[in-house]
């Protein structure tokens, strides 16, 4: 990943502050140009204030532009040289004065930290990080709340599915980390998939799983000689279940410092109610993700 200029989001949360702290550390190894934004919006449920709003509109930047100022300050102590810029965003809604700012101007990096969900709104709609994930078309690190800050990967685990997208995400790993660091590569074998195999419905699908995990982990090796992945540690992981319950039980059990995945970028019904692998993930998983767009690989 050649990153050169990185944006963080910031509403001024912990979270937000965390998403800036671990921009930093990366604009710092990659020399890269920090953007901070901070989107405002006005009230759409009371049109009879927009007036007066916007007779305060220009006061109120400058008082949020002071105060994202502060913020920086008080955040960017030990950011050495980092080149840090500060915005004022305007949308109908966060995520989409953030989307707008993205298709406007060229970003390489956007870190955004994530808010846990406490109703069904939240649940069935997603929150801004999830919305950014699904529509950025930049890669998309998002960093969890009370998360440990990092100055090194020195584990990354991606969930591989033999698809061009998850080779992708495996470059990307090998690229952004040292011979030191360790992959590990997580194979899910669909249960519903089973009809599939050759043997059919004569076995169960978990009779079967010696055989898929031999073939997977063969393969991956061929996969992983051709990407030349070098000397660094590889471990291979084959499961059975539904692909985001699996990845957010591997990694949750593991000391995974990253978890690199790509997005097909769908946005169909069907994924706007469900969501996608991905967005699954980000939900449950107390690590950092990085997610990858399917128009990288053109």
């Amino acid at each position: 990943m050649n990153i050169k200029r990185i944006l963080v989001p910031t509403d001024f949360s912990e979270t937000a502050n965390l998403a800036l702290q671990q921009a930093i550390i990366l604009a710092k190894k990659s020399k890269a140009e920090l953007l901070v934004v901070h989107a405002r919006f006005l009230n759409e449920d009371a049109p009879l204030q927009l007036p007066k709003k916007l007779a305060h509109l220009e006061l109120a930047e400058d008082q949020v532009d002071s105060e994202i100022s502060n913020y920086i300050k008080g955040c960017i102590r030990n950011a050495g040289a980092v080149n840090i810029e500060q915005e004022v965003i305007r949308g109908h809604s966060a995520y989409s004065a953030i989307l707008s700012f993205l298709n406007e101007n060229p970003v390489d990096l956007v870190v955004i930290g994530t808010h846990g969900r406490s109703n069904l709104e939240q649940l069935l709609l997603g929150s801004v990080a999830e919305k950014i994930v699904r529509y950025a078309s930049c890669p998309v690190l998002t960093i969890p709340r009370n998360y440990d800050l990092k100055n090194r990967i020195r584990t990354v685990t991606v969930p591989f599915d033999f698809s061009e997208q998850a080779r992708f995400a495996l470059q990307t790993a090998i690229d952004i980390t040292n011979e030191k660091a360790k992959i590990e590569l997580l194979y899910v074998f669909e249960k519903e998939k089973a009809q599939t195999f050759p043997l059919q419905s004569a076995y169960s699908s978990l009779n079967i799983l010696p055989e898929i995990r031999t073939q997977a982990e063969q393969k991956i090796k061929e996969i992983w000689a051709e990407l030349n992945g070098g000397s660094r540690k590889i471990t291979i992981a084959v499961t059975e279940g539904v692909p985001h319950k699996k990845i957010a039980e591997f990694v949750n059990k593991n000391p995974s410092d990253l978890v690199v995945m790509a997005s097909q970028g769908q946005v169909g019904l069907d994924r706007f109610l469900l969501g996608s692998t991905t967005e699954r993930v980000i939900r449950s998983v107390h690590r950092p993700i990085l997610t990858l767009k399917q128009k990288s690989l053109i």
